[in-house]
């Protein structure tokens, strides 16, 4: 018996298909690296700068670029408390979009009614509707959070009768428990 599955068989059957869940997703979520050395680019209709809050609203078609990294919204606010690098942007939409190539070349997509992304500490945070997608696997939750140092991701459900939904291909079922490295276990 491989490793996962004495691993899976130790654990519930309701926590072995949240544990399934996480590892898919995020095991395989490795963000480029490259992309926090890039610069921020932000492009919007307006922009609206109050500097004595250190805050810059960017409204109408808004668009922010950093390496392979895009978001989108009808709306963007960027606060910056301190140090530079620790700007905060929150971006609304109906949806709000995220994009990025990982350093295996894969695109992941994720959209909610918000997303924020922490620069300093490199987290994203999707909520209202959210969903992240990695090939053809989708999460969708009330609230999804990215850690793209730590590679971890939690998503979560806010109502009493909403779920965390996961969707999986058979064919990325079929590869989870085999050996990378073409030696069985």
């Amino acid at each position: 018996m491989n490793y996962w599955n004495r691993v899976m068989r130790s654990i519930s059957m309701k926590n072995a298909n949240l544990a399934l869940a996480a590892l898919l997703c995020c095991g395989a979520l490795q963000a480029k690296q490259s992309d926090f050395s890039e610069p921020v680019y932000v492009d919007a209709v307006t922009q609206t700068a109050e500097l004595q809050d250190n805050r810059l609203t960017f409204n109408q078609d808004v668009t922010i670029n950093q390496g392979t990294i895009k978001i989108k919204a009808d709306k963007v606010v960027v606060v910056r408390s301190g140090e530079k690098g620790s700007e905060v942007m929150t971006a609304y939409g109906k949806p709000a979009t995220f994009f990025q190539i990982l350093d295996n070349g894969k695109p992941v997509n994720a959209h909610g009614d918000t997303i924020r992304y922490e620069l300093k500490k490199r987290l994203v945070t999707i909520t209202g509707k959210g969903q992240l997608k990695q090939e053809d696997s989708q999460i969708n939750g009330d609230v999804i959070r990215y850690d793209i140092v730590k590679q971890k991701m939690v998503a979560e459900s806010n109502q009493q009768n909403s779920r965390v939904k996961t969707v999986f291909l058979p064919d990325q079922m079929e590869s989870f428990d085999k050996p990378t490295n073409g030696k069985k276990e």
